[in-house]
């Protein structure tokens, strides 16, 4: 019987991680910057997404996201327990280059800010962290006609 409530307990635990609230806040808004040298910026407060062209200077567009976009990341925010995770991620680098993450995020009227490094050490901070803006990225963003229709980046990091 005790494992059994001890079971009924992490389930209920794990269900209630986030920190976020549960609904989105109206006011919920963010700047991500991340990838390498944190250079690509999605930015709900201006609508605005900067693409990282690594030997060329960066590039501006306007990029609006939906609500229906915006509850999507809001979401990826809650499973990944954004603002612990990102305090409990890697603090050293094991791989270079490495890519480089902050967030500046607006909910019910307070701001918060992180930053984190996604440096594949494997702690599971880093998983939940890499997930998250790989979901922004590849679902969101790089399905914006808006994205597709920039330029490719000149160069590479080694």
């Amino acid at each position: 019987m005790k494992s059994l409530l001890t079971i009924v307990a992490c389930i209920f635990l794990l269900g209630a991680c986030s920190n976020l609230p549960k609904k989105m806040p109206e006011d919920f808004n963010f700047v991500l910057k991340y990838g390498y040298e944190a250079r690509d910026i999605v930015n709900t407060y201006e609508n605005t997404y900067t693409k990282n062209m690594i030997e060329d200077e960066d590039i501006t567009i306007e990029l609006v996201l939906t609500d229906n976009e915006k509850e999507a990341i809001y979401k990826e925010m809650r499973k990944a327990d954004i603002l612990a995770s990102a305090e409990k991620s890697s603090e050293s680098t094991c791989s270079d280059p490495h890519q480089e993450n902050e967030l500046t995020l607006t909910l019910d009227g307070e701001t918060y800010e992180r930053e984190w490094i996604t440096s594949y050490c494997g702690k599971r901070a880093d998983r939940k962290l890499k997930k998250f803006t790989e979901f922004i990225h590849t679902e969101i963003i790089s399905k914006k006609n808006e994205y597709n229709r920039l330029p490719e980046a000149s160069g590479g990091y080694d």
